[in-house]
């Protein structure tokens, strides 16, 4: 009776240690899928910047190039300036446009990422949850299976012509035997 309650707690002792296992693993999944999102957000950060100055540079060299065009064109300089406000202003409208969808379509995909991520996680906690309401329900039917087995030994030993009255005696450890 000792040996079969050592076994039941090792048994325990081993789904516990499972247990403490698979959700180790669980969140060494989260934490690596946490570093990934991260390195991604700075490399978005990172291509972003590098854009912005790429656009500036351009928008530098298109400038001085209308300058230069409007200096060899135009001999009336306050034609000249005129235009060159009014394209000022609409390049710079246009520029934060520009910036504005981009950015506006990073941030689309990052949300997208981000949903995807969460959903991940609630599918493994789901799964996770499910396995240990499965593991709990195939040690409550084995509690019962025991408990049963033994409240049957009782009442057949008790009972006239039970076990005793038929010259054996049940025999846990070899299933469902009789032992003369």
């Amino acid at each position: 009776m000792q040996s079969k309650y050592q076994q039941k707690l090792k048994r325990e002792e081993s789904v516990r240690i499972k247990k403490q296992v698979e959700e180790a693993r669980i969140q060494q999944m989260k934490a690596v899928q946490r570093q990934k999102s991260n390195k991604l957000e700075e490399k978005k950060r990172l291509q972003e910047n590098l854009r912005r100055e790429a656009f500036r540079e351009h928008q530098q060299y298109k400038t001085a190039e209308f300058l230069s065009r409007l200096d060899t064109e135009s001999p009336d300089r306050s034609t000249c300036q005129k235009a060159l406000h009014d394209s000022q202003s609409s390049t710079w409208a246009r520029s934060w446009a520009y910036k504005d969808s981009l950015k506006e379509g990073e941030n689309k995909k990052l949300q997208k990422m981000k949903e995807e991520q969460r959903q991940k996680s609630e599918l493994l906690e789901f799964n996770r949850q499910q396995q240990e309401e499965e593991r709990t329900r195939t040690h409550q039917a084995e509690h019962k299976r025991v408990n049963n087995a033994f409240l049957d030994r009782l009442q057949g030993k008790s009972q006239p012509g039970g076990f005793e009255h038929f010259g054996g005696h049940w025999n846990m450890n070899s299933g469902n035997s009789w032992d003369v």
